[in-house]
């Protein structure tokens, strides 16, 4: 029920999924790094093929935009393609190799680049029109001659390409790229709203009273941020449109709001092979469209469910039927194998779900092998690869790599926070958040828990909390560049909070406003997965939004976790020492020894993995020196225990085996 509940709301949420980037700023912009998406296709090894065009004739192409349709929202912008050498020189095109200094940048690293490619640069255009994002682009690159199909009546179409978006600082739909054919050259899908939503439907085309799909989006995942391989080979079954037909025309177009750039190369549009199957667009290590269950960068053992599968999209894009269609995954050696599909027709698309357990802590490598009874002629695109981490204190939505920075204007007052499943009880110590470098020490933050189960959870600000840390104010030392390893700032609870299977979690990190405090995003999520507070929608509207980005807000379960606090404070913390137990590993019984400075209150606690107290004693004021203590471990399961001595409210932690 949970999912759908965040769905239901997702009317209330009347802005896009990532509203709080609305902001086409600089800075904003600059501040994007590249999501890579997209994988590279190799190519059939033998094909018939039917027409190719390197792009090393310009005069086989023509040039059109959509600035003389009156009404519409691209109404007078004449931003064009071109045949180009270079790559594009849009200020904020840095991305493509070098500096962001408004000369060309390395172009498109297709097989025949150094003839010529078709690039559109809608970053120089918008530089030129000084940064105003208020238009919308319409344009596209055509062929001039019609190209032969009659003797087919399988068609495909494949071309190298690089393409980055930006989407106006928003994943809102405004950015799109389309193939689009053309039966008699004149006649074309038409196009009526900027955030071309019904793109399929005003795909169809009336040929002589037949209805035909004459369009196929290059893109579907692009998302703020996003950056296919350089280059990436993609391919389209065209065959509804082009199928038997003596003449079509082959046209790109792009649409959006001053956007980065788009390169095209090396087309060819070859015969549909007779068996080719492929992963397709949806490849989830946790299966999430059929399981509702998230995917987590940073998945706590504890956190991992029995009936765990992965989950795979798999199209048949050869026209003949494909029997026996199955996938094997491999998750660091260990083999597992996927339900079969009988038959999977022309165009058929279904999913294969896989069961499988990971193997331990560390990173987990899941590799994925599509096979059929006949074999494949287009191989390359039959496997996939995934990671994720298991970790044993750390519950993250995130994959620990920066890929933005939020807010964008740090001063904002916000909250972060993504959603967690409870999968096995669990006790929550702390929240953990990666602070950005550029923030300011000093400004006061706090973490809390929210149960998204509470009716007012995404209604009200604070509706649905939990429990809180303290207000702390924030460290020296504690932030991070963006690149290498995460440096976490830890907010610990007021109280470790028990969580039980079943509840629904959101960690939430809140900044006041004011100074600047920004945090990391991360990997591209789903819809109404992670969500933020703050002034994002029209008119700087307060109200909860949800997020395609991963806020890096995760969930501390080491007990003995303490709130981050500057080095002058952690000195004070000082007087004792917990010495090692031995012997360790335990089979009856194990000794922990302890120094103290001075007379003290000691209390010990031993946790399992999953957080639940084992043991707790309190050993009441000790005298300064050294002190020992016997605990029986025969009554224990085998396992990872987490030992927690506390002196004066200060915490030191050891890991305890148990055979």
């Amino acid at each position: 029920m949970k999912h759908l509940y965040i769905l239901a709301l997702g009317g209330l949420l009347s802005f896009s999924a990532q509203a709080q980037f609305n902001q086409p700023s600089a800075a904003a912009k600059e501040d994007m790094a590249p999501r890579q998406k997209v994988t590279n296709v190799q190519t059939n090894v033998e094909r018939e093929t039917i027409w190719t065009n390197d792009i090393s004739d310009c005069a086989t192409w023509s040039f059109g935009n959509g600035s003389a349709e009156v009404g519409q929202p691209w109404t007078d912008i004449d931003i064009d393609f071109a045949c180009s050498t270079e790559g594009p020189s849009g200020p904020y095109n840095g991305w493509a190799g070098s500096n962001a200094v408004g000369t060309p940048q390395p172009g498109l690293n297709s097989t025949t680049s150094d003839n010529g490619f078709l690039l559109i640069d809608s970053d120089l255009f918008g530089a030129d029109a000084n940064y105003d994002a208020s238009w919308v682009e319409n344009s596209w690159a055509q062929t001039v001659d019609p190209i032969d199909c009659s003797a087919y009546p399988y068609v495909s179409i494949s071309f190298q390409t690089r393409y980055r978006c930006w989407d106006n600082g928003a994943s809102d739909g405004s950015e799109k790229c389309f193939v689009e054919i053309s039966r008699d050259g004149t006649t074309w899908p038409t196009l009526t709203n900027a955030y071309t939503t019904e793109w399929m439907n005003e795909g169809m085309v009336d040929y002589g009273g037949e209805m035909v799909q004459c369009r196929y989006e290059v893109f579907p995942d692009s998302e703020t941020g996003y950056q296919t391989d350089n280059p990436s080979i993609l391919e389209f079954d065209i065959t509804e449109a082009a199928g038997d037909q003596g003449t079509i025309w082959v046209r790109f177009r792009w649409i959006g709001t001053w956007g980065y750039s788009w390169e095209i190369d090396d087309v060819e549009v070859y015969e549909t092979p007779q068996n080719d199957t492929r992963i397709d667009n949806y490849l989830s290590y946790s299966n999430y469209f059929q399981t509702g269950l998230y995917e987590y960068g940073a998945w706590a053992q504890s956190q991992i469910p029995a009936d765990l599968q992965a989950g795979a999209k798999v199209y048949n894009v050869g026209y003949a039927d494909q029997s026996n269609v199955m996938m094997d995954l491999d998750v660091d050696g260990n083999a597992y194998m996927s339900n079969t599909i009988d038959t999977l027709g022309y165009a058929a698309n279904d999913t294969l779900v896989v069961s499988y357990q990971p193997t331990g802590l560390g990173t987990q490598t899941l590799n994925y092998l599509l096979s059929a009874d006949a074999e494949d002629e287009n191989p390359g695109n039959n496997s996939a690869t995934q990671s994720f981490d298991v970790t044993d204190l750390q519950y993250g939505r995130d994959d620990g790599v920066v890929t933005a920075a939020f807010p964008g204007d740090g001063t904002d007052d916000y909250i972060a926070m993504p959603l967690y499943d409870i999968i096995n009880d669990v006790t929550i110590y702390g929240i953990d958040v990666a602070i950005l470098d550029g923030s300011e020490d000093g400004t006061p933050i706090r973490g809390f828990l929210v149960d998204m189960l509470d009716d007012l959870a995404l209604t009200e600000q604070y509706g649905g909390e939990l429990i809180s840390s303290a207000e702390v104010d924030m460290a020296t030392g504690y932030t991070n560049s963006g690149e290498g390893d995460i440096v976490w700032y830890t907010l610990a609870l007021e109280e470790p909070y028990q969580a039980a299977s079943g509840d629904w979690i959101g960690a939430a990190f809140e900044h006041y406003g004011g100074a600047n405090v920004q945090i990391g995003e991360a990997q591209y999520t789903y819809d109404q997965t992670a969500f933020v507070y703050g002034p994002f929608g029209s008119g700087s509207a307060y109200d909860w939004y949800y997020s395609n980005e991963v806020p890096m807000v995760r969930l501390n379960l080491d007990p003995s976790a303490t709130s981050t606090v500057n080095v002058e404070e952690v000195a004070t913390m000082s007087g004792f020492e917990l010495f090692p137990a031995f012997p360790n590993p335990a089979n009856d019984n194990t000794r922990f020894q302890f120094r103290l400075d001075q007379t003290s209150d000691v209390t010990f606690e031993l946790r399992d993995i999953t957080g639940k107290l084992v043991e707790q004693r309190d050993l009441g004021t000790q005298p300064a020196g050294y002190n020992s203590f016997l605990i029986e471990t025969s009554a224990f399961g085998a396992g990872s225990y987490t030992a927690i001595l506390t002196v004066n409210g200060a915490r030191t932690t050891q890991k305890l085996m148990v055979k």
